[in-house]
């Protein structure tokens, strides 16, 4: 099993619903200024499980790919914009979505909205994913 493949099949699926350009990833130089809305994205392995006890058994690994959207805080239609980005992500990631990258299938477990929180000038609310894939050794 590969994060690698893990993390580009959720980027993959992800991206299908945003713009690359509103999208901040881990390592990407990114400046949100004078953006109305625009997104932060992670991956969080969780654990890792070893399925049976021969070279033909395979491994198990579960985690949260977690997606913020952010808006600016002086924005009148923010929780209409706001819950609007919501659905678009939790819809890319209904339950048991199945998406492949490179033969990596990471299948959806569910997904999670929480509460809206202030982050210096930004209202944010992050959408955790939890997903599952299973690999050969």
């Amino acid at each position: 099993m590969s994060y690698f493949k893990t993390k580009q099949a959720l980027i993959t699926q992800l991206l299908t619903v945003i713009d690359p350009d509103d999208c901040a990833f881990e390592g990407k130089v990114f400046d949100p200024e004078n953006k109305a809305l625009w997104y932060h994205a992670h991956l969080i392995p969780v654990s890792s499980d070893i399925l049976g006890k021969t070279e033909h058994s395979c491994n198990e690994q579960r985690g949260i790919f977690q997606v913020s959207v952010c808006i600016p805080r002086n924005n009148d239609d923010y929780d209409n914009t706001q819950m609007s980005a919501v659905d678009t992500i939790t819809s890319a990631f209904s339950y048991n979505t199945n998406v492949v990258y490179n033969g990596q299938n990471v299948t959806t477990l569910n997904s999670n909205v929480g509460a809206t929180r202030e982050l210096e000038s930004w209202l944010v609310r992050d959408i955790t994913i939890d997903y599952l894939t299973f690999s050969e050794r």
